[in-house]
């Protein structure tokens, strides 16, 4: 059984992608499964580059869902090539398959394998649930909590039926300190079918995904039969002759806002989001216009569009601002499809998840918040125009957030 990842730890720009493509041409002996967070690449780049090797993609013309098709392309032991979100609805049957056929999985981006558990059940339902024995909480088994009330006629279609589901297939786990926070884990498995697995990414150190595979105990080796072209000191030097930091009046005014997800949903008053939203626009008004801008914030209070729809009056876009501006997703990786922005503002303090950050410390393998922080954001800049060699004019509004990138352009 898989108790390892190959690691291709290399920044974006570097030539990676391409490098591995090169070795699955060179290595056509090998079944490949290639998962990548985004569409455009596992039903056009891929199949595209890859011609020689025959790849396909599951796809709803003939079959109910992607993965029943999927489960046909394994069984015939097609190169298949699929999106992130597909990767985590597998089930035994396809895993089956995998083993079966041995094949090579080649990871582009980190895949979310824990998850913040966003149910209907609550701290008071797991602990009157334990207190009356129906569940335990397994703390010498990573807090797995599992169900022991056998009674099926009493919990066909309950309250309760879906989290018996859940503990069932071995998803739900809870923190040491407190049964309120509870994560949902990706099973292992996922990793451990395959013969081989190849993880394509950058700034893993510190990740949340090294913190659980580490929790899981899964080695991480480095990839060494490719050598990207490009080295990180090449990709970095050429980045910061390409950056060109901006300001204004405004945004000087709000960089020692806090911007956290917990400041904007609870903390922020309405007078400190206008603050924000003036600043985002000052920068937009002077700087850019509609097709060059593009800005990131929680979607909650800046995604027009989201707004609308849930109704919320708490928001940052700004009454002058156009309703069809681009806010881009502050985790966005891998896509092309915003390189010919170039004008870009970073509005939003990240951290590790509170929930998943502490039940990993809990259990003795806590992720790095300025890590995660840094990775993130420089993925989002990497979505525009830098992309393509061409300067970019970017704003970031918050302090840490600037000084993080600061010292990784300058190597540190």
């Amino acid at each position: 059984m898989q108790t390892k990842i190959e690691l291709l730890d290399s920044i974006m720009g570097s030539g990676k992608t391409q490098g591995v493509i090169q070795w699955m041409l060179n290595n056509p002996q090998n079944k490949y499964l290639y998962v990548s967070p985004m569409l455009t690449e596992v039903e056009e780049r891929i199949p595209t580059a890859c011609q020689a090797l025959e790849f396909t993609y599951p796809c709803t013309e003939e079959y109910k869902t992607k993965g029943q098709h999927l489960l046909k392309l394994l069984e015939e032991g097609c190169n298949v090539s699929f999106t992130h979100s597909l990767f985590t609805d597998l089930t035994k049957q396809h895993l089956a398959l995998i083993r079966k056929h041995e094949y090579v999985l080649i990871v582009d981006e980190e895949v979310a394998f824990i998850e913040p558990y966003k149910g209907n059940y609550s701290r008071d339902d797991i602990v009157s649930l334990e207190k009356a024995g129906h569940i335990r909480v397994e703390e010498d088994n990573l807090g797995r909590v599992v169900w022991q009330w056998y009674d099926d006629n009493e919990m066909n279609d309950t309250a309760y039926s879906k989290l018996k589901r859940m503990s069932d297939l071995g998803m739900l786990y809870c923190a040491k300190r407190d049964r309120k926070i509870m994560v949902v884990h990706l099973p292992i498995e996922l990793v451990q079918s395959s013969r081989r697995v190849i993880l394509l990414t950058y700034l893993f150190k510190g990740s949340v995904m090294e913190s659980f595979m580490d929790l899981k105990g899964i080695e991480i080796v480095p990839f060494k039969e490719v050598t990207p072209p490009k080295t990180t000191k090449d990709v970095l030097t050429k980045a910061k002759s390409l950056i060109t930091f901006i300001d204004t009046t405004t945004t000087k005014a709000v960089s020692n806002l806090s911007m956290s997800s917990t400041w904007y949903s609870k903390n922020a008053t309405t007078a400190d989001l206008e603050k924000v939203s003036n600043a985002i626009f000052s920068v937009y008004r002077k700087f850019g216009d509609k097709e060059s801008f593009i800005f990131t914030a929680p979607k909650s209070l800046a995604d027009y569009q989201y707004v609308k729809d849930e109704k919320l009056k708490r928001n940052i876009i700004h009454k002058k601002m156009p309703k069809d501006v681009d806010w881009i997703y502050c985790g966005t990786k891998a896509t092309n499809m915003w390189s010919h922005k170039s004008i870009a503002v970073h509005a939003y303090n990240r951290y590790v998840n509170t929930a998943i950050k502490a039940y990993l410390q809990d259990y003795g393998t806590p992720p790095d918040d300025d890590m995660f922080a840094l990775s993130e954001m420089v993925q989002w800049i990497f979505r525009t125009c830098i992309r393509n060699d061409e300067p970019l004019q970017l704003c970031v509004l918050n302090n840490r957030m600037k000084g993080l990138l600061c010292n990784w352009l300058n190597g540190n």
